[in-house]
C-alpha cells in the first residue's frame, strides 16, 4: 500500500508542478526548489531553465526515498509561442523503470516517440506542446495577461486538452516573504471532484509559488516554492 502511495503521489507531483519563472517579453535562466508532504511522504522537486536565444531547456528533477524522476523539454521560442522539438522523461525505483522520448516535427504536423513508434502523434496543431514546456507557456501567457489559457499536449500516446481560468490576485506569506500572486484554476469536467488551484507571483517573474490540489477522495496536498534565483541572482523577501 506504501508503495502504491508513493507512486501515485510522485506522479502527481510530476505531473502538476507547473512552472518557473518567466516574463511576458522575455526568457531568463533561473532554479526554482520547492517541498511538499503527503500522507508523511517528503519531497523535494527543482526546475531549471537554462539556454539562451533560440535554443532553450527546461529540466525537472525530483527525489524521494523511493524514486527519482528526471524530464526536460528543448525549445525554441518564436514571438510569444513556446515550440519543442525534444522531451524525455526518466523515471528510477518503484519497481520497472520508465522512459520516454519524442521529437516534434510542427511542420509536417508529427510527434514522432521514439521509445515506441506505434504512438507516433499525427495530424497534431503547430502549436502541440510537451508536459514541461506548456508549463513555461502558461506563465508566459498569464504574464501577457491572456485570458484564454487552452493548450494542447502530447502525452507520450495521445494527446490531451488543458484549460486554465484566472481567479484574481491575493497576497501569500513564503518561505521568500510576502509577495502578491496571480491565483489560477484548472479547468475540469463539470462531474469532476478533483481542484487545482496554482498562484504565480509577478514581480518574482512569474516563478509559480504555490499548489493545491484536492483529490475526489478528498485528500489534499500542496506544494510550496522554498528557493528561487533568477539569472544566477538568489532572490530573498526584500526584493519584492
Amino acid at each position: 500500500m506504501r508503495s502504491f502511495t508513493v507512486r501515485f503521489f510522485v506522479s502527481s507531483l510530476f505531473l502538476l508542478l507547473l512552472s518557473g519563472p518567466s516574463l511576458a517579453n522575455q526568457l531568463e535562466p533561473f532554479k526554482a526548489t520547492y517541498t511538499a508532504r503527503f500522507n508523511g511522504i517528503s519531497v523535494t522537486a527543482t526546475r531549471k531553465l537554462t539556454g539562451q536565444d533560440d535554443n532553450w531547456r527546461l529540466d525537472f528533477d525530483t527525489n524521494t526515498l523511493f524514486a527519482h524522476i528526471n524530464e526536460y523539454s528543448r525549445f525554441t521560442r518564436r514571438d510569444d509561442q513556446i515550440i519543442p522539438y525534444h522531451y524525455e522523461y526518466r523515471r528510477t525505483g518503484l519497481g520497472r523503470d520508465r522512459g520516454t522520448i519524442l521529437n516534434f516535427e510542427p511542420s509536417k504536423g508529427m510527434v514522432l516517440n521514439v521509445s515506441n513508434p506505434e504512438r507516433d502523434l499525427k495530424g497534431v496543431s503547430p502549436h502541440i506542446l510537451d508536459k514541461v514546456s506548456y508549463q513555461l507557456q502558461l506563465a508566459l501567457d498569464i504574464a501577457a495577461g491572456k485570458e484564454t489559457l487552452q493548450y494542447e499536449i502530447a502525452d507520450g500516446k495521445k494527446v490531451r486538452k488543458y484549460t486554465f481560468a484566472r481567479e484574481g490576485t491575493e497576497t501569500l506569506v513564503t518561505p521568500l516573504g510576502e509577495i502578491e500572486v496571480i491565483k489560477v484554476r484548472r479547468v475540469r469536467n463539470a462531474d469532476s471532484a478533483r481542484e487545482t488551484t496554482v498562484w504565480f507571483a509577478p514581480r518574482w517573474n512569474y516563478a509559480l509559488v504555490k499548489l493545491v490540489q484536492r483529490e475526489e477522495n478528498g485528500k489534499r496536498y500542496q506544494i510550496s516554492l522554498t528557493k528561487l534565483s533568477i539569472d544566477g541572482k538568489k532572490v530573498t523577501a526584500s526584493q519584492n
